[in-house]
């Protein structure tokens, strides 16, 4: 302990550059970061934040995933609007869409975009989604394949499957309160261990927008929408439905997953999860992105524009 001495002045200067942004106070949704202008449309009685580029190219929806908006898809906004008319949405009950009392489940989200893109006159896209927006988007191509030309899934969630109990006790442990009251020490661990496994000055303002967040009275509603959610997505799951779907799929992992598969109830290798969905999908491609986390289109922005550019070529 006598060694350690000479280095506590470094050490607790250390801990007091670790940003507090609980005390910057509330941060209004409607003030979030997008790289495209955000726009506002009610959709079957909800309000919708958007932003679409517009343009005459094939619509790309990016849709994202539990409890984020489409702010974590701010390296790939920009980055397709050459070839692409590039659409993205807050999903009701989060960024700055409205608050509902709705089911915040994958069918439920899935019929809204189709009803939001319908108010765009847009009769069929493809589909990009992470973690639960990839299950949305497999719902989505599963229930109107007519409308879904192709997907691209970023880490998604509906491969993974849990037995009954396990989902009971997710469900149990994502109650309201859970995102509610989550303190931002927690939050920054799950951000830089569990969501990214890269951080750069794009995941310290994600961080911010979300500490910030939670301060809001408006909060309320995404922790009900986060709970509803995780219960929506064991309730409908899709893994079983995974030889049906027939449009041609691209899945990209990172290798360093920590969230995929479950690392409490399934534990095992994302790469096998991630075969498993190549394997059982008619028309899938598959790429592994080393280095790379959960939020695997944040971690590696170049390498995940990349392969989807080819993919959609």
């Amino acid at each position: 302990m006598l060694t350690l001495f000479p280095l506590l002045p470094l050490l607790l200067a250390l801990v007091a550059c670790v940003p507090r942004y609980h005390e910057l106070g509330p941060l209004d949704p409607s003030a979030l970061y997008t790289p495209l202008p955000t726009q506002h449309m009610r959709v079957d009685g909800v309000d919708i934040a958007y932003v679409d580029s517009g343009g005459s190219g094939p619509p790309l929806v990016f849709i994202h995933g539990l409890s984020s908006y489409m702010g974590f898809w701010e390296y790939q906004l920009p980055a397709f609007t050459d070839t692409h008319r590039v659409l993205a949405l807050d999903l009701p009950g989060y960024g700055a869409s409205g608050r509902p009392d709705a089911p915040c489940t994958p069918p439920w989200y899935g019929e809204l975009v189709f009803h939001w893109l319908d108010e765009l006159s847009i009769s069929e896209a493809a589909l990009a989604g992470h973690s639960m927006g990839g299950q949305i988007a497999l719902t989505m191509a599963l229930e109107h394949p007519e409308r879904v030309s192709k997907l691209v899934l970023s880490a998604p969630a509906g491969i993974e499957t849990f037995a009954p109990g396990y989902g009971n006790w997710m469900k149990d442990y994502w109650h309201e309160g859970r995102a509610l009251h989550a303190k931002e020490e927690d939050l920054r661990a799950t951000f830089t261990t569990l969501v990214f496994n890269n951080t750069d000055d794009g995941v310290e303002r994600l961080l911010e927008e979300r500490v910030r967040m939670g301060q809001h009275p408006s909060f309320e509603g995404t922790a009900v929408a986060v709970s509803r959610s995780v219960a929506g997505m064991l309730d409908y799951p899709v893994a079983a439905r995974l030889e049906e779907v027939r449009v041609p799929t691209l899945l990209v992992f990172g290798t360093r997953d920590h969230m995929i598969p479950n690392p409490i109830f399934n534990g095992g290798r994302t790469r096998a999860v991630a075969q498993e969905g190549q394997r059982r999908i008619p028309d899938a491609q598959l790429v592994m992105i080393p280095r790379a986390g959960h939020t695997v289109h944040h971690d590696a922005p170049e390498a995940f524009n990349a392969a989807v550019k080819t993919f959609l070529e």
